[in-house]
């Protein structure tokens, strides 16, 4: 029988459990079978920086962001990363998930791994994996009982601008590591000497002070077994480094053409220079690689992993010259979906969970036998039926479709995996609830009271030009809601949101804090406390995501408290910046006079049921949005997951032709220049073509510009002075992206600018970058625009929400100064041009920018 297409059968201490394939993965080629039978094989990146709040609620969140509720299965909890665990989601200090994952390894073949531990960003001289329990003094004594000793990779190269990078710092650092863990019996070695692993791409370190730091450790702490990840070139002749990694095979495929570029980091001409240096060399071989959990970091999908197909490519290829061992990556790297780590989804999903286990396997010419999973009480409930442990998911509400669209009833299919569908529970808006007012002049609805003034709601259409009711913008800050008598709601209950879904900004951020009664212990900062539970309803990139939200105009979003809160000390806060919101809404424990039984099976198990539901008459009869929580419960007495869908009541309104009427042109008195972004043909295309107009209510006339990789510009009516004040308004739609508005001389050479890298939102706190420019060059200006920074600060404003930013930007007296929704951020001095004939804007995939006003000073 094929290794690949074998059934997996796993004891477990409640039953044996069988993994049936539903298709055999694609099979490996019999010459790479024991390929690797001979060579020492490692796998790097075995991360334990997951937190998650079970089995201790007192958990924080950590590399990951969950919901607690189902995701397309009742045993699948909604998460950010790409694919899912075997065993559901995990805290990585929990010690029988370790012990798993290390049985694991040891069957598949592995040496020994590299466990990732990250440097106090402090003071540089602990891990923060040693508070507020040593995770790896846990990990050590199990690795020891396992007889599978592991060693641990310094990721102080990610530590950018930390104290931990210091050279010094960082000899204290593995001086005090070793003298503490090394002589575990549980702690690799290689010929007698513990392994210390670390990378070096993106940290300036020099080889000479490596080597000093080599030397300085091996004088207080004895021999070591030095390896990098890091460039054989530049580090190759440090005398104490034995083992290198250098290059990675996920480069080796074209990322325009998914064409093999087998050469590229050649294997052959990396591992040949280590080897006249006498080192012992081989480089980075990862299975597939997808970092689009994280599309602000990593955008593109850069191999994908063909049933294994993918890493048996690169590993022949980089056999071919001699590599001295293998170092494969990553076991559980769920943020770029490297992983080798058994899990229910990944591309080529085969129905085999341990489908990469047995790809080392095979490489190493033996056959993957899957250890004892963990125990029951060890994995979330919602994944125990799916590991045979016995029921406890619940069941899904899986599809909800409402008569002809906008009609009078829903009809509601909810799936179990393991028992019989029972009842369905409807509860209208929520047991505690805000619901903006649905008329105009209108009060809002339910017992959540806001603790400061909302505006006035506003009618609201979607994006087929039908009105889905009323929305209160929501103002900048967090809006705090006191919660009425909170003892009486159970320490588990769901919070869900309704805001309005703008397509032009699908990813809004939407959170809701509320207070732990007891704080939670954080591993960074040190001895750091979390004294909120924040629940996240942000989307991320998923097409279940958004498809209800696309037809009917609302987002909704529900969420699960992880641990018992205070509402009573404290409020409930909304931060939802930009957003428009429906309803913000509690939901209780389930109460039998609101459920409903006799739904229509589709199996002869009743474990698919489709329930009829006629909308109330007050529903009916009451304008604007109204909103529906929806649960099920199955015959073992599990209720599943909440969802909260929305059901409009579509009003009329006038559209007045207004597609057929143009926004009226911006006035200002006194203005040299003022454009409301509604005329392209104003503006000459010198790249990429004219901007876009695009329409920003859809109920009035209003427009903006959209600029895509585009540089145009428009010619003064007359030439301003050496004083101006320059406004307008804009928004980035992406990460990493840079606009640029400038004045010029008639020749489009020399000038001033303003230029915003919106940047990644884990930088400046999200709000990216702003530039004062000079630009003063030879040729007129293209897209490619340079020019010389007078100024570089944090702009202040997030660069990816949904309100624009207002810039300011003048000249006065050889002076520039540059204020962002009217506070100054920037300034320089410059006196070298006192004429402008020329006002440039430059997008990049892309930006809006509105309200153009040039005025003289």
């Amino acid at each position: 029988m094929n290794l690949f297409a074998r059934l997996a059968a796993v004891a477990c201490s409640a039953s044996a459990l069988l993994f049936t394939a539903a298709a055999a993965g694609p099979e490996l080629g019999p010459e790479s079978f024991g390929i690797l039978k001979d060579k020492p094989t490692y796998i790097q990146e075995w991360h334990i920086w997951w937190g998650f709040p079970y089995p201790d609620s007192r958990r924080p969140f950590s590399h990951m962001d969950s919901t607690l509720t189902a995701s397309g299965e009742p045993w699948r909890l909604d998460w950010n990363r790409n694919g899912y665990p075997l065993v559901g989601l995990y805290d990585s200090a929990n010690p029988d998930i370790i012990r798993w994952q290390i049985r694991c390894m040891k069957a598949a073949g592995l040496d020994s791994v590299a466990v990732m531990i990250h440097p106090d960003n402090g003071k540089g001289i602990e891990f923060i994996q040693e508070a507020p329990e040593d995770m790896i003094r846990t990990i050590l004594d199990i690795a020891a009982e396992e007889k599978f000793p592991v060693f641990f990779m310094d990721e102080v190269a990610f530590r950018k601008g930390s104290v931990s990078q210091n050279p010094e710092i960082m000899a204290q650092r593995i001086i005090r590591f070793l003298k503490k863990y090394a002589s575990s019996p549980g702690f690799y070695r290689v010929d007698g000497k513990p392994v210390y692993y670390f990378q070096t791409y993106g940290w300036s370190v020099k080889p000479e002070e490596l080597e000093a730091m080599f030397r300085k450790v091996e004088t207080a702490a004895g021999p070591v077994h030095w390896m990098i990840f890091g460039a054989v070139n530049r580090f190759g002749k440090i005398p104490q480094l034995a083992w290198m990694v250098d290059g990675a095979s996920h480069h080796r495929r074209s990322k325009e053409t998914r064409a093999w570029q087998l050469n590229e980091q050649a294997p052959a001409h990396i591992f040949s220079a280590g080897h006249k240096l006498g080192k012992k060399i081989t480089d980075m071989q990862y299975p597939k690689f997808d970092g689009t959990s994280q599309p602000w970091r990593q955008t593109g999908v850069a191999q994908y992993g063909l049933g294994g197909r993918t890493l048996e490519t690169t590993i022949l290829n980089s056999l071919r010259s001699n590599p001295d061992f293998i170092m494969l990556s990553s076991w559980n790297d769920w943020e770029e979906g490297a992983n080798f780590e058994p899990g229910w989804d990944f591309d080529g999903f085969s129905g085999d969970p341990y489908l990469y286990c047995r790809v080392i396997a095979h490489l190493r010419g033996r056959e993957f036998v899957p250890p004892p999973l963990p125990p029951k009480e060890a994995v979330h409930p919602t994944i125990r039926e799916k590991l045979g442990y016995g029921d406890g998911a619940g069941p899904l509400v899986e599809k909800i479709e409402r008569s002809h669209n906008r009609g009078g009833a829903l009809a509601v299919t909810v799936r179990d995996t393991a028992s019989e569908v029972a009842a369905l529970e409807a509860v209208w808006n929520g047991d505690l609830y805000y619901l903006a007012p649905q008329s105009a002049g209108g009060r809002p609805q339910g017992a959540l009271v806001p603790r400061s003034e909302l505006p006035k709601s506003e009618l609201q259409q979607n994006l087929f030009g039908y009105t889905p009711g009323r929305a209160v913008p929501l103002p900048g800050g967090e809006i705090a809601f006191t919660v009425p008598e909170p003892e009486k709601l159970p320490e588990t209950f769901a919070v869900g949101t309704a805001t309005v879904f703008d397509p032009e900004n699908p990813m809004q951020k939407v959170t809701v804090r509320m207070a732990n009664r007891t704080p939670v212990l954080l591993r960074e900062p040190t001895g750091g406390k979390q004294a909120d539970c924040t629940l996240s309803f942000t989307p991320y990139p998923r097409d279940s995501q958004f498809p209800a939200a696309l037809w009917n105009g609302w987002r909704t979003a529900v969420a699960v408290n992880p641990r018992p809160v205070d509402l009573a000390s404290k409020p409930l806060t909304l931060n939802a910046d930009g957003a428009k919101l429906g309803l913000i809404s509690i939901l209780g424990e389930p109460r039998e006079e609101r459920t409903v039984t006799g739904g229509v099976p589709f199996d002869a198990e009743g474990k698919i049921k489709t329930f009829y539901l006629t909308l109330p008459d007050e529903i009916l009869g009451t304008p604007g949005a109204h909103f529906v929580w929806l649960r099920a419960r199955d015959a073992a007495g599990n209720w599943g997951s909440p969802v909260l869908y929305a059901v409009p009541n579509y009003e009329f309104f006038d559209r007045g032709g207004a597609n057929a009427v143009q926004e009226p042109e911006l006035e200002v008195p006194g203005a040299l220049l003022a454009d409301n972004c509604s005329r392209p043909e104003l503006w000459k295309p010198l790249s990429g073509g004219k901007p876009a107009v695009k329409p920003y209510v859809r109920k009035e006339t209003s427009s903006r510009f959209e600029l895509g990789n585009t540089l145009v510009c428009r010619e003064l009516p007359r030439p301003a002075g050496d004083g101006f004040r320059l406004t307008f308004d804009a928004i980035h739609k992406n990460a990493q992206r840079y606009l640029v508005v400038a004045l010029t001389d008639a020749e489009g050479k020399r000038g001033y600018g303003v230029g915003w890298d919106s940047s990644r939102p884990d930088i400046a706190e999200g709000t990216g970058f702003v530039h004062i420019l000079k630009l003063e060059g030879e040729k007129p200006l293209d897209w490619n625009i340079g020019g010389k920074r007078l100024a570089n600060t944090a702009s202040g404003h997030p660069a990816l929400s949904g309100e624009p930013a207002r810039f300011e930007f003048t000249l006065r007296g050889g002076v520039l100064t540059l204020k962002i929704d009217g506070k100054v951020v920037a300034s320089a001095k410059d006196d070298s041009f006192r004429s402008f004939s020329r006002l440039y804007l430059r997008g990049n995939q892309s930006q809006l920018i509105d309200n153009i006003v040039l005025t003289e000073l």
